[in-house]
Parts: structure tokens; sequence; C-alpha cells
């Protein structure tokens, strides 16, 4: 892949991060993503629970939500519990828990999740490419159910095209690739009320490609203006040069942002025509009133 190819960039921190998925439990990935001063992790949490309250609004019962990418279940806790990412990234990167064995520390896990009250009555589905990180995350509750599914190179199986068609919103911290946003239209093609989709995707990355796959379901794909999150510091120099080049060729300002040391994501969200013509995304998620530059819990930065 050439390195001035956007989804360069997206493959530096899936190489960073890949063995660290592979392993039985979230405390490689944790270690990881603390180098790295990861940040997204709050912010997004805020912005899907005021999505989820929206959608469960327009619904009137509780939703199954669905997060793409889940890992070990870490962002689906900060939707269901009242914790951040601060407090687990401190559990998980503690010296005394590095002794554990994993076994050990899942059981652990299974005891903290279960001892915080729910924040709502909404299930929550995983899905994830790793085996060893969904599986995890269904053992020690931080998910309701798992899906093991990599849809940038599979169709869904029977299992995940069924939950697709009882999911009501879908979310995620991670770039939802064409092929993943055009196999869940197919799934959800038989839907008169498909499920709102919300996802960060980094500003060296298009969103034509997902905001095309999803309009045949009658959603509108939108960017939340007047803001950009922070979502981590640049593995490398190099790596903070190939994003200054594509976005200077994109035509985009890095002022405050990339050239400052960060990578920054947009967020577009795909709702019905006629609750986008009905409620603007400002309206909808009013984050953007308290913006804030990055700090070391910090959570977006104003265009």
């Amino acid at each position: 892949m050439p390195k001035d190819n956007p989804l360069f960039l997206t493959e530096i921190i899936r190489t960073c991060l890949k063995h660290t998925y592979q392993q039985p439990d979230p405390r490689p990935t944790m270690r990881a993503l603390a180098r790295l001063d990861y940040v997204l992790a709050d912010a997004g949490a805020r912005v899907f629970r005021q999505l989820i309250a929206a959608r469960a609004v327009h619904a009137g019962r509780p939703l199954q939500v669905l997060e793409l990418g889940c890992a070990y279940g870490v962002g689906t806790a900060l939707l269901r519990f009242p914790l951040s990412f601060a407090t687990l990234q401190a559990r998980y990167t503690a010296r005394e828990m590095q002794a554990l064995e994993p076994v050990e520390l899942e059981e652990l896990d299974r005891l903290y999740y279960a001892g915080w009250p729910r924040s709502d009555e909404h299930r929550y589905l995983g899905v994830d490419g790793r085996e060893s990180a969904v599986s995890y995350a269904h053992r020690v509750g931080t998910v309701d159910s798992g899906i093991c599914a990599d849809l940038e190179r599979d169709d869904p199986d029977e299992v995940l095209a069924a939950e697709l068609l009882r999911t009501d919103i879908i979310v995620s911290c991670g770039r939802i690739g064409a092929r993943t946003a055009a196999r869940i239209a197919a799934a959800a093609a038989p839907l008169r009320e498909p499920p709102w989709i919300a996802a960060f995707i980094n500003r060296t990355m298009p969103a034509d490609e997902l905001a095309a796959a999803l309009a045949p379901l009658g959603l509108v794909t939108e960017r939340f203006d007047g803001a950009s999150f922070a979502q981590r510091r640049f593995e490398s120099a190099a790596e903070r040069e190939r994003a200054l080049s594509v976005l200077q060729r994109r035509g985009i300002d890095p002022a405050g942002k990339e050239a400052e040391g960060w990578l920054h994501a947009d967020l577009y969200v795909a709702r019905p025509a006629h609750i986008a013509a009905a409620i603007s995304l400002q309206r909808m998620i009013p984050i953007a009133r308290h913006a804030m530059a990055p700090r070391p819990h910090g959570y977006l930065l104003t265009a």
C-alpha cells in the first residue's frame, strides 16, 4: 500500500495494536493505548449516549445497541455503567494487576462489572473480528452478547444477520469501511426502520463511501459540524508527516490538531431522512457547546 494512501495511516495503528487484540485479556491493549495517550473513548461514549437516548425516545422502548469493533468491551462498558475510560485504563495498567493470570483477571472483571449499576435497559451486542477479544467481553459482562465477525471480509452469517434486523443503532469509535457499510445495508434492507449508525472517522479518511452505501436504506449521513475529536497522539513523527500530507491534499487545515501531534476524527451519523430534517445533529448532540482542547483525558477540539 502506498505510504501516501490515507488507508496507510489506519494500517499503522492496526499494526501497532494487532498483537494486543489477540491476547486473552485487555491489559496489553490498554497499555498500548496509554502509550499513545488515547482519549477518544470518553468523548465517544458521551456522544453515543446522547444518540442512543434520542433513538430510544423515537422508538418508545429499550433498544438493541450494536458496537462494531467492540474489542474487549471497554467502550460498551462506558455506555452501560457509570465508568470512565481513565478509570478502566488505571485498572488494567496498575502494577498489581500485571502479575495476575488471565483467568484470575477474568474472574475479577466479571465480579467488577457485575457490581456496577446499569445505566439503562438497552441490550448491548458486541461485534469484533478478534475472537479472543469479543468472547472476553461477553464472558465478563461488558456486552450482553458477542459475535466474532469481520464485515470487511465476509458477509454476516445467519446469527449476525438476524441480530442486525433487531438492531436499532450501531456505534463505532473506529472507521466503518465501505464493505462493512454495504453489508449492513444489505442485511437491513427488509427493515422499515433501519438502524441509525454513528462512527468516528479519522480526518485523513473520506466518508463518501459510507454515505453512498447507506443511502439505499433512506439514511442521510451527516458530519457533525463545528468540532473534531482528538483521538490519540501520533505513533511516530513519520505517521504525523504522512497525515499532514494527506490533509493538505484534501484541503483540510491541521492547525491546532494534527499539526500539534494529535490524530483527530470527525463524527458521522446516519439517520432516516425525516429525522435528519426534523432535528439537526447540533441540537441532538449539544456536546459541541462545551468543546475543549485535548488534555490527559480530554474530549474534543472545536474547528
